[in-house]
């Protein structure tokens, strides 16, 4: 299946380069990608279903162990209160059993699982694993990992009324493994212990942090090594320029990246092995493995180090950002002022 990947990457190749497909790829050279690949993945993004209702749903399996009319009356009693106190209500549609019980966001979160699934993102038997949950508003997708075998699964959310849906989730079908937080993302480290998680899943959390990069380390830090972080994103499917589009909080969005710009702040924030793949239109799914060591830059990173001195020689050839095209006849024209003086104060030819 096409996608953008790191691959395995060789110490000695800057972070200004990643593989594509196994080709490795000097962004801001000249070099070409293969015609064949361009090809191939541009005909996935194109051919991708509009929205969430045309693709594939996750099976669920969960009944509420016990459905007595006195039961199923309290847990509708008790959704209605958490439906209440949520600002936008109730929010994934779930199968009870003896009912079902829909959401504004409706069963997206098994089309999530699904693509996972069928991309081998994360395991479909989550045995002996702990993981988490971080967004998980209502818990579907909590409760999924916890039906999958997951010896423990952090259901997390920073919004109280989140967290009161995803509790009624985890006590209607009695799932003692399914744990709710309720934290912001950035404070988990004082919640979770460090390096003690196999999997974390970010579904629909990215594009919602002000601060991307500090919310991939925070998650970084709670994987053990070899741990894997799945993120499910809104993105613009762009795999040559890497860039965010600020959102202007459209539907709570801050940013609204690049699939290269996803594939690019994992590994700057010390992950390697990243896939990226195109979901829906807008949106696209990704993986990647906690690497041994630390990351290579820190300075102006919201996080207490003990060192922010660089760990590698930082690049400066400022083609390297690839950012969105300008369509310029000359391209000295697309230099800035700030950027010519760059140019002229690292000595860049």
């Amino acid at each position: 299946m096409p996608c953008l990947g790191s691959g395995d990457r060789d110490p000695g190749v800057p972070f200004g380069e990643l593989t594509w497909s196994g080709a490795l790829i000097a962004r801001g050279s000249k070099q070409k990608r293969p015609n064949e690949q361009t090809t191939r993945v541009r005909k996935r993004v194109n051919g991708l279903a509009p929205n969430y209702d045309e693709v594939p749903r996750a099976t669920w399996t969960l009944r509420m162990p016990r459905s007595e009319p006195e039961r199923t009356a309290e847990i509708r009693d008790r959704i209605t209160q958490a439906t209440a106190a949520s600002q936008y209500g109730w929010g994934h549609s779930i199968d009870f059993g003896p009912f079902r019980q829909e959401g504004f966001l409706g069963t997206l979160w098994l089309a999530v699982a699904a693509a996972l699934d069928q991309a081998e993102m994360w395991p479909q038997d989550l045995s002996g694993m702990r993981v988490a949950d971080v967004g998980a508003f209502t818990g579907g997708l909590s409760a999924l990992m916890a039906s999958r075998g997951a010896d423990l699964v952090y259901s997390v959310d920073e919004l109280p009324g989140h967290a009161q849906q995803a509790r009624v989730v985890s006590e209607a079908f009695e799932l003692e493994r399914m744990r709710v937080v309720e934290s912001s993302l950035y404070d988990l480290h004082e919640v979770i212990e460090p390096d003690s998680l196999d999997l974390i899943l970010l579904s629909g959390v990215l594009y919602h942090l002000s601060d991307m990069l500090v919310g991939l380390y925070t998650l970084r830090r709670l994987l053990k090594p070899g741990g894997v972080l799945v993120v499910e994103t809104n993105a613009v499917h762009d795999l040559d320029h890497s860039y965010a589009n600020f959102g202007r909080y459209y539907a709570g969005m801050w940013w609204q990246p690049t699939s290269l710009c996803v594939s690019d702040m994992y590994q700057f924030m010390g992950f390697e092995a990243v896939r990226v793949e195109p979901f829906v239109e807008s949106r696209c799914i990704a993986a990647g493995v906690k690497s041994d060591g630390d990351i290579p830059f820190k300075r102006g990173l919201h996080w207490s180090f003990e060192n922010r001195e660089d760990a590698r020689e930082r690049q400066l050839d400022w083609r390297v950002m690839a950012p969105a095209p300008l369509e310029l006849e000359q391209p000295d024209q697309a230099l800035t002022r700030v950027q010519r003086l760059a140019k002229k104060v690292f000595r860049i030819s």
